[in-house]
Order: C-alpha cells, then structure tokens, then sequence
C-alpha cells in the first residue's frame, strides 16, 4: 500500500523534531574550560616534567656543597720482617683527614647548570599544558562540527524519506517513472551512509576526549561560545618571546654558557687540604698539614676537547632558538591568514547566502502548496539549505580551530 505524503504535515513533524534538538545550556553541562583545566590537573607527563625540575633543584643544592672530607687511618714505617707495631721506635700510627676544594667557580656553576635545567623542565611543564589545552580544543570543536552534521543529516535524511514517499505515491499513481524513485532511494542510502561516517567519526572524537578527561567526558556537553577574533599580528608577535618553547630553548641556552665557563674552569687546578696526628709509642707525636694540588698541565685531549664541545653545544642551542623564533612566527602569520579568511567566509554563509537559502526554501514551499512545484523541488531547495549549514558549522569549527592554535602561540600558560 502506498502512502501520499502530506508537505504540511511533514513540516510540522520537522519544527518539532528540530525544537527538541535544541539543547538548553544547563548549569551542570561540561565546557570547555572545564574539560581542559580536568585534562591539565590530571596530565601525567606534564606531572611528570614538574618532577624532573623538582629533582634538578635537588641536585643544584647538592652540586654546590663541598665534597665530603676523607678520613685515613693507618700504620707507617711498620716492619717488614714481624709487622709489630711496638719493634721499632719509628713505627707510628696516623689518623687523618683530607678536604676536596674544585677548581674555581666549579660548585657555582654546576649549581647554576642544574637549576637552568629546572627552568628548561618548568617550561616544557607549560609546554605542555598548552599541548594539552590545543588537544583537547581541537577534540571539542571537532565534536561540535560531528553534533551539528549529524543534526543536518538526520533532517536531510527525513526529506529524503518524504521524497521516496512522493515518489512512490506518484510512481503508483502512474505519474512518475521507477527510474526517479530508485534515484531518491539512492540519494537516502548515500546520506544513511554518510550518517555512519560522521557518526563514527563521533564515536572516535569522544574516545579521544576520554584519553585526556576520563569519566567526565560521558557528562553532557555545552558548545564552545564563539571566540573573540584575535589581534593585530605586531600586537600578537609581541606575545611570542613569552611561549613556552622559547623560554625553555632560552634557559638551554644559558645552561649552555654556564657549561662553557664552567669548561673554562678546568683550566685551574683543584686543591686538597691533608691534616693528620701520628702516635709513636716511645716517641713525641708527630702532626702533619699538606696541600696538594692538580697540575693540568696536558689540556690537549681533556680541557681542551671539554671547551670546545661546550662552545658547540652553546652554539647549537642559540641555533634552535632562532629557528624556533621563525618557525612560531611564520606559523603564526599563517594562522592569522587562515582564521581571516575562514571568518570571511563564515560572515558570507551566515548573511547572504543564508538569506538566499532561506527565500529559495520558502519560495520552494509557497509554490508547492500552490500547486505551482513538486515535493522534489522544495526537497532540493531544504538540501541546499541544509548544506548551507553544514557548511556554516564546518566554517565555524575551522575558525575556533585556527583561534585556539593562535592562543597555544600568544596566550597565557595555564
């Protein structure tokens, strides 16, 4: 049996469907804030970095103490013949003590080196945060975008239901050949099976989202609000000495001139200070001091070979900061470029060519209870409406994606 689908019904039935879709923002809905600062408080590898700096710290304090003295206790001038102790007169017993000095600044320096270390682990930490915040914005747009093309699909595929109705009706009634409802039998499976793409796409999404948020990402979920355009590229490139990156490549640098000097200081020679008491049994006792001292007199293949590899080592971290410099401005510019042309484009589809859409479909409508048209032709004027608004939530995405990779760039660590 055949059924003939009344257009005014189906309108009817599509208002309601599309006013329960819509989803009030409730006060206990997840955000996007929220969802971030989850995945920041409980990110194991930025915890794992903030140990690390912690740790450096640890050993600064310790590399800048002395070396723990050394205490000697032994027999001299001992006979070969009976070893005995109490033979000769000149047989002593000594007890003493040794203290380490290194060489120069050594202790400073190395302290220094370490807690420049701890600043390179407290950026990578920030890097880190803001990895994060990127990867879970891009997980949240892109959900956004799933949520509204599944939407759009859902209604596309109940006009694509009410074609294949028509169609029926009329092939029925003898008003239409098989050949124009197979193709709208076809033109629904073609939108059931994008439906299962874009819902496994979805699916994949919000697996990624759990990755970072765990539980909380099965709580229900608020759209991002729309992100305030960013700013002038001078205003936006002064922000950049301030990215994580570049501040631990900075502090690299300087823990690499801090080893040069520290290089330079093995040139001096390290003292030791040797203070000993000697017991002799028929004898005064004997008391006696040294100092020695090292001769670094062969630099060629140790000091030398120290120096030099510090000053490459310094060189090299004063090349990756520059190429980070460009690299993070070239990429910002190429943000700015794409963010402006994605808001241009979004301002065109929101304003005219939504209009447009909107006139064709009540045109479309008018005509057909007129008379004047058939179902086909308000369908095909509702899918270009619906397309129309894929296209517009797809835009938006791409623009809050280029935003949030600018703010990985210019904003604040977390």
């Amino acid at each position: 049996m055949f059924i003939r689908i009344d257009a005014r019904a189906g309108l009817k039935a599509l208002i309601l469907y599309l006013m329960s879709a819509v989803v009030a923002a409730a006060g206990d809905a997840l955000t996007l804030e929220h969802a971030t600062a989850i995945a920041i408080d409980t990110d194991r590898g930025r915890a794992a970095l903030l140990e690390e700096a912690g740790a450096h710290r640890e050993r600064a304090v310790a590399a800048g103490q002395l070396p723990d003295p050394e205490a000697r206790i032994g027999a001299m001038s001992l006979p070969v013949r009976t070893l005995s102790l109490v033979e000769e007169p000149m047989t002593m017993l000594e007890v003493g003590v040794m203290q380490r000095f290194p060489a120069g600044r050594s202790r400073a320096l190395s302290r220094d080196i370490l807690e420049s270390r701890a600043l390179v682990a407290d950026a990578s930490a920030g890097l880190r945060a803001r990895d994060v915040r990127l990867a879970v914005a891009r997980i949240w747009h892109e959900l956004d975008y799933a949520d509204a093309s599944i939407v759009a699909l859902e209604e596309q595929r109940r006009w694509a239901a009410a074609l294949i109705g028509g169609r029926e009706a009329d092939y029925a009634s003898g008003g239409a050949d098989q050949s124009a409802l197979l193709g709208a039998r076809i033109d629904a499976l073609a939108i059931d099976a994008l439906l299962i793409e874009r819902r496994g796409q979805r699916a994949a999404l919000q697996a990624e989202l759990a990755r970072w948020i765990g539980d909380a990402a099965d709580e229900a979920r608020q759209a991002a609000p729309s992100p305030p355009l960013p700013g002038t590229l001078p205003a936006l490139q002064a922000q950049l000495p301030s990215h994580p990156l570049l501040a631990g490549l900075g502090h690299e640098s300087g823990s690499a001139e801090l080893e040069t000097a520290l290089a330079r200081e093995r040139y001096k020679p390290a003292f030791g200070v040797d203070l000993a008491w000697g017991y002799r049994r028929d004898r005064d006792d004997m008391v006696s001091a040294m100092l020695t001292f090292e001769l670094p007199l062969f630099t060629r293949d140790r000091q030398d070979r120290e120096l030099a590899a510090a000053r490459a080592r310094s060189r090299a971290a004063e090349a990756r900061q520059q190429d980070a410099e460009r690299e993070l401005e070239g990429r910002l510019r190429a943000l700015l470029a794409r963010a402006s042309v994605a808001a241009d484009t979004l301002r065109l589809h929101e304003g005219d060519i939504g209009r447009e859409t909107e006139t064709g479909v009540a045109a479309a409508l008018s005509a057909y209870r007129a008379g004047e048209s058939s179902l086909a032709e308000v369908a095909a004027a509702q899918r270009r409406r619906i397309e129309v608004r894929d296209r517009v939530a797809r835009l938006r995405a791409d623009l809050r994606l280029a935003l949030a990779e600018i703010e990985f760039l210019t904003g604040e660590t977390p």
